[in-house]
């Protein structure tokens, strides 16, 4: 590559956007994977070396190019190539290289960066992003069926696998401990409506409902309300007692937590697909001048 096409491709790579949110950056990371981007590599740095970073990028991968490059690519054998970057809360960037399989891409042994490559559906190569891990799950999906008896359709729900978000094993653990804690310091809590704090067994569950709800996330959020039901049961009736002129106030309701049934029509609505990209989008560029 000459020094010209060097700096083009270095130029070009500036004008990356930046996904405007974290639920719409895993969206995308989770869009990529579902369409065989399967290889990628990762990390954090401060801002202030992301712009040398990204022109190294672009002359080793094709990063900058567009969704009709990429195609034409793909007729050749080439790799096609993704880069994400991501300004965090504590000041650092996270960034992702993606490719699917072809020459050039992270998979291909002459690549400067296959050695450090991982596959995102290996046991050891899943996309992690805070609390969050990307992996192949299982879920069940509705399907519309005729019934043969009425003649009329009928919902049937089918086990599908796709790619999902979950929390990490980790960060589930520990919010069930938590939640455990809290009920044995008979913390039944609140929500924090009205600008108030939420805390106890009541703001644990109202933070979980606040999670980016993709499938395999949602249904851990209902394990957790699960979780949290059983555990306030156990002490549900002995704080009422220490708390009888508070249920006094609020007749029957007062130590409840809400139902699942109320919690699944209401509180975890399924996640749609969203716009990654905000009408006047950041870019890596905005990033580098910013640092």
């Amino acid at each position: 590559m000459t020094w010209r096409r060097t700096m083009r491709a270095a130029d070009a790579a500036l004008l990356i956007k930046i996904p405007r949110n974290k639920t719409v950056l895993m969206q995308l990371l989770q869009l990529l994977v579902f369409r065989r981007h399967y290889w990628w590599c990762g990390g954090v740095m401060a801002p202030e070396k992301l712009g040398a970073f990204v022109s190294k990028m672009a002359v080793r991968y094709p990063i900058a190019r567009i969704a009709r490059g990429r195609a034409y690519d793909r007729t050749r054998g080439l790799a096609a190539m993704h880069f994400i970057a991501y300004p965090l809360p504590n000041g650092l960037v996270a960034w992702w290289l993606l490719s699917d399989d072809g020459k050039g891409g992270l998979n291909d042994p002459a690549t400067p960066d296959a050695h450090v490559a991982k596959h995102a559906m290996a046991a050891d190569g899943h996309i992690t992003f805070t609390d969050y891990v990307l992996h192949y799950g299982h879920k069940k999906s509705p399907r519309h069926l005729p019934d043969k008896k009425t003649g009329r359709d009928k919902i049937v729900l089918k086990d599908v696998s796709t790619w999902t978000w979950k929390l990490s094993d980790m960060a589930f653990n520990e919010t069930k401990a938590s939640i455990e804690q809290a009920a044995v310091n008979f913390e039944y809590g609140a929500e924090g409506a009205h600008g108030g704090r939420p805390w106890g067994v009541l703001g644990i569950l109202v933070c979980q409902r606040s999670r980016p709800l993709f499938s395999g996330v949602r249904n851990q959020v209902i394990d957790l309300h699960r979780h949290a039901d059983s555990h306030w049961g156990r002490v549900k009736k002995k704080w009422q007692g220490q708390h009888s002129a508070e249920c006094s106030r609020h007749v029957s309701n007062a130590g409840e937590l809400r139902t699942l049934k109320e919690i699944m029509s209401h509180h975890l609505p399924k996640m749609v697909r969203i716009a990654v990209y905000g009408d006047t989008p950041q870019t890596v560029g905005d990033l580098v001048r910013n640092a």
